[in-house]
């Protein structure tokens, strides 16, 4: 109602403005006739009389715009008039007109597309009721003083008065069966207060309450994939894991909590979003060990005051057991912990390239003005003859540079939000919060700000240049030739030189992160990558009686694994929990590992622990280099085993040789390579591989991935593995069929992501300053036209000119490199901002890339030293 009536008072008062333009019209002809009959009583002719009566009254112009100004309406006249002037001053000159937009429209639309990103993910409120109140709540230890495990929930439940309710939560895979298929679907499972302390309430039915069971509430996707969107969903029933659960409530889209679910499971799901929410089993409720927490604040309870008394609370708990579990409690804002410092800190990075990128356009374009105002200065000249205010010009050159930043910002919106969309597309599964990122009003009002205060910067210079335009001089010259001071040349080749230096910063960058990635690519991974495809199994069994549910679960594995490595052109198949590069596993440490009748290592340090057949070392590859690896003869009856890899077994062991050694967790029977199992960027972790008949953990919820090492194509067995599949078991769920390649590739992807938008800003920028130093070059050639026309007469030939023309452009290309190196390295700790940490630029790199920024620079220099050194000196000093 409000945009109403504001409306309605602009179209009131445009309609009264229009009324006084005619009354007032009315009156002075009134006037002008009154005068007329005056002076024509006195006996004046009617013609005389017409004319001075029109002499007596003045200037009808100046008593409207009198009137006006009383009104208060002048500013408006002012402003369209403006506006109005520039619009056909820039469709007469189109090619500067487009230069200037496309420049502009760059620099804007980069800094909206990564702007609605950051503002999607960092800046915009979760959307839970009162965001600023969630938190997230983490055990501290020696092994990962960041998050382990949060123990004795129900305790810290109890003694913390700073928190209004705590809500434990697991994210997982379950399998559903439906329609004789089954799939797999990722869940959360939570205790009652879960949804309570988000606020959101569901779209249909009701969220969990203390005592429910068998139920379920489910996201909106699912209910319109599996249940084709039916409005009477709610009391409905579908089968996971074996067992008949009933929809209780449908959770809104636009709800998504855990963000990016498979992100904690990566590899296990082709969903990056939650399906379906179900209650915590009573049993795990009872035991309060959850490795998430959320919590809410109470009202006016500041998250300091919190974080200490969880300290305090911390303190009064239990020693943990093998001094390695948790020692504190931590509590981080909600906002912060979905989005995390590994992702906000190559934003805000990011955010820094494209306000280069910006800073290149607006001198740029500064620059095309500053030409553009040399060659308006007699037109400036007969303005402030005819009476125009020095403020009254610096006004019209103000509308012209807004009007083409504005004209830019719309450019540059709609290239923007294909930009953002594009990103998106590409990384939505690692990026949470990604569904999130929209044009609002945030991003509106800062392209509109952005815009503004860029169109304001642009228009400084030409707008000081006219208000002080010397405008006798300028109507005294004879020429129309563009002429600069002495201040005016400086400050064009300053903007020349800042281009220069900003572009080779962003270039050196840019080479810096694709050094790194191709760094990445040719790594070591210890592991054979090529000519492997991989597939994930699972499905969760029921207990049958008589049989241990992981011994049945086993041996399908067993029987999966022989048969698919006896296929034609396999040489190898084998399985594993998790694979490497899609690492989230389970991890223990230095102090739970130790020599039977030895004391546990005081040192403490990760240990990843694997599951795998005894076929998963020779499907990838991974050398065995002392012992031996794992057999079919390895069951739950025999004797644990365990197999090390090297690096554990320098950390634990030494130069001493560990096979034979008989270990608490089984004894060591092989050392294997070390194989970079986390990214390809960190060196290989300590790690324990069980055989998977002897030792499990949540193997039925998390299943298996075959890898299958073939002599051809690798696509070309998936038909016979599914095949294999449905004949040993048919509710097994197949999924995430990929090679090993695409794997090394999936664990580089917002990394090379990152790369190829900076490289993309740098070419960006490298062009603008090409264009930016051809301007300033060609500026000074046209300048210097009748200079160039009496050498030539003189008897200068045409390398000289030529020479005399690039010798500028080198003096700039020289000084702005300078500049840029100075710059590469006072920023080069800010790379370690990046995802990946970047080492500091060579002096050979640097100085390759400031030669071929140099030879690109100049190239672009030739085209106004060769129109030059073609001039006619007879047609220009005739001209003159």
């Amino acid at each position: 109602m409000s945009r109403l009536s504001q409306i309605a008072r602009r179209l009131i008062a445009l309609s009264a403005r229009r009324r006084l333009a005619r009354d007032l019209d009315d009156e002075m002809r009134l006037h002008l006739e009154l005068r007329q009959q005056r002076l024509e009583a006195d006996g004046l002719p009617a013609a005389d009389a017409h004319t001075a009566a029109r002499r007596q009254f003045g200037n009808r112009a100046i008593h409207a715009e009198d009137a006006a100004d009383a009104w208060g309406w002048r500013w408006l006249d002012d402003i369209v008039l403006d506006v109005r002037y520039a619009a056909r001053g820039f469709a007469r000159q189109k090619a500067f007109t487009l230069t200037a937009i496309a420049s502009l429209a760059l620099g804007i639309g980069a800094n909206a597309a990564i702007f609605s990103v950051v503002n999607g993910l960092v800046l915009r409120p979760l959307p839970f009721l009162e965001p600023h109140r969630l938190v997230s709540i983490y055990g501290a230890s020696r092994l990962t003083p960041q998050r382990d495990s949060v123990l004795n929930l129900g305790e810290v439940r109890r003694a913390a008065t700073s928190l209004e309710a705590l809500a434990g939560y697991e994210a997982g895979g379950r399998y559903l069966q439906r329609d004789g298929r089954t799939q797999r679907v990722m869940s959360v499972r939570a205790e009652p207060d879960f949804f309570r302390i988000l606020g959101v309430p569901p779209l249909a039915g009701r969220t969990f309450e203390r005592g429910d069971e068998a139920v379920a509430v489910i996201s909106e996707a699912f209910w319109r994939r599996e249940f084709s969107a039916d409005p009477g969903v709610v009391g409905r029933t579908f089968v996971i894991d074996e067992r008949r659960l009933a929809v209780i409530g449908v959770m809104p889209d636009g709800f998504q909590f855990p963000y990016s679910s498979a992100s904690l499971l990566p590899g296990t799901s082709l969903q990056a979003r939650t399906d379906v929410w179900l209650p915590i089993d009573p049993a795990i409720a009872a035991r309060g060990r959850f490795l998430h927490v959320v919590a809410r604040l109470r009202d006016g309870v500041t998250l300091a005051t919190a974080q200490a008394e969880l300290r305090a609370i911390a303190s009064r708990l239990p020693p943990p057991q093998g001094g390695g579990g948790p020692r504190g409690l931590l509590a981080l804002p909600l906002a912060d912990d979905v989005v995390g410092v590994a992702l906000s800190r190559p934003l805000f990075f990011l955010l820094a390239a494209v306000g280069v990128v910006l800073a290149l356009a607006c001198a740029n374009v500064a620059n095309l003005l500053l030409v553009r105002m040399t060659l308006r200065h007699r037109e400036v000249a007969v303005r402030a003859g005819l009476g125009a205010s020095p403020m009254r010009l610096v006004r019209q050159f103000l509308a012209e540079s807004l009007l083409l930043s504005l004209a830019g910002g719309a450019a540059g919106l709609a290239l923007g939000g294909w930009t953002t969309r594009r990103v998106l597309a590409l990384a939505a599964a690692q990026i949470p919060r990604a569904q999130e990122v929209s044009l609002d009003w945030r991003v509106f009002g800062f392209l509109f700000a952005l815009s503004a205060f860029v169109g304001v910067l642009i228009g400084l210079a030409p707008a000081v240049i006219a208000r002080r335009q010397d405008g006798r001089g300028a109507l005294q010259s004879a020429s129309d030739r563009s002429t600069m001071t002495h201040g005016q040349r400086r400050l064009r080749d300053v903007l020349a030189v800042a281009e220069i230096a900003l572009a080779f910063v962003l270039a050196v960058a840019a080479s810096l992160l694709v050094r790194e990635l191709l760094q990445l690519r040719a790594t070591d991974l210890g592991m054979v990558t090529d000519h492997v495809v991989t597939v994930h199994l699972g499905r969760r069994l029921p207990v049958s009686e008589g049989e241990h549910p992981e011994d049945g679960f086993v041996r399908r594995f067993y029987e999966i694994e022989a048969r698919a490595a006896a296929l034609p052109g396999v040489r190898a198949a084998g399985a594993t929990q998790m694979l490497p590069l899609q690492n989230w596993g389970w991890f223990s440490n230095s102090i739970d590992l130790f020599e039977v009748g030895g004391a546990p290592l005081a040192e403490v340090f990760p240990i990843e622990l694997r599951y795998v057949t005894p076929g998963y070392f020779r499907a990838l590859g991974i050398r065995v280099v002392r012992g031996r690896g794992f057999s079919g003869a390895e069951t739950r009856a025999t004797p644990a085993v365990i197999i090390i890899n090297e690096a554990l077994a320098r950390a634990q062991f030494g130069s001493a040789d560990p096979v034979g050694r008989r270990m608490n967790r089984g004894t060591i029977i092989g050392v294997i390579a070390d194989v970079r199992g986390v990214h390809p960027g960190r060196p290989p972790q300590p790690e324990i591989y069980f055989p998977a008949a002897q030792n499990w953990s949540e193997l039925l919820e998390l299943g298996m991935t075959l890898a299958v090492s073939t002599t051809g194509p690798p696509d070309a067995v998936v038909g016979a593995v599914r095949s294999i599949v449905h004949d040993v078991d048919p509710q097994f769920a197949v999924f995430e069929i990929k090679t090993m390649d695409r794997i090394v590739e999936d664990s580089l992807s917002l990394f090379r992501l990152f790369v190829g938008l900076i490289v993309g800003f740098a070419v960006v920028a490298v062009a603008l300053a090409l264009t930016g130093t051809y301007g300033v070059v060609s500026c000074v050639t046209t300048s210097r036209l009748r200079e160039f026309a009496v050498r030539m007469a003189l008897g200068a030939d045409a390398r000289r000119i030529t020479a005399t023309v690039v010798r500028h452009g080198t003096w700039l290309t020289a000084i702005g490199l300078a500049a840029g190196t100075l710059l590469v390295y006072v920023a080069a700790p800010l790379l370690r901002q990046s995802p990946i940490s970047v080492r500091p630029p060579e002096g050979r790199l640097v100085i390759l890339l400031a030669a071929g920024l140099a030879a690109i620079t100049l190239a672009a220099c030739l085209l106004p030293a060769r129109r030059a050194a073609r001039v006619d000196p007879m047609s220009v000093l005739r001209a003159d």
